[in-house]
């Protein structure tokens, strides 16, 4: 078979060439910050306002949604209570072994060092649900 070179050589692209970048235009400066050896004194109470004004603000904001949240973790818990005070008073109730076992539960999370007090109180009332709502 015979090759027709000039056909190749056709197609050999030609070096293109090398374009110049653009130019960019340039960013403007930004104030370069004082150095504290800089400031006068006024100067240094007037930023350190300044900063501690910010975390402030950012530390409010915070504290917003933590409480938002403790609230949310507040209705769920009082809404559980209720459905299992219903769950109690249809159902019944061996309180001597849920209080075993909440003792159980806090001494192996706790090495036996937690006191399950509080939560067989809160149990207690859980499982008594007519006395919470005596006028």
């Amino acid at each position: 078979m015979a090759t027709n070179k000039s056909a190749k050589k056709a197609a050999v692209k030609a070096p293109t060439k090398a374009t110049p970048p653009k130019p960019t235009a340039k960013a403007p400066r930004k104030k370069a910050t004082p150095l504290v050896s800089d400031l006068s004194g006024e100067q240094l109470v007037v930023e350190n306002l300044s900063t501690l004004s910010c975390l402030v603000g950012t530390l409010s904001e915070t504290l917003d949604i933590l409480v938002q949240k403790v609230e949310n973790m507040a209705y769920h818990l009082i809404a559980t209570e209720e459905v299992l005070a219903e769950v109690v008073t249809s159902t019944g109730l061996d309180l001597a072994r849920v209080n075993a076992r909440i003792r159980a539960k806090i001494a192996s999370g706790t090495d036996s060092q937690g006191d399950p007090t509080k939560s067989i109180d809160i149990a207690a009332n859980i499982a008594s649900p007519l006395a919470k709502f005596k006028k």
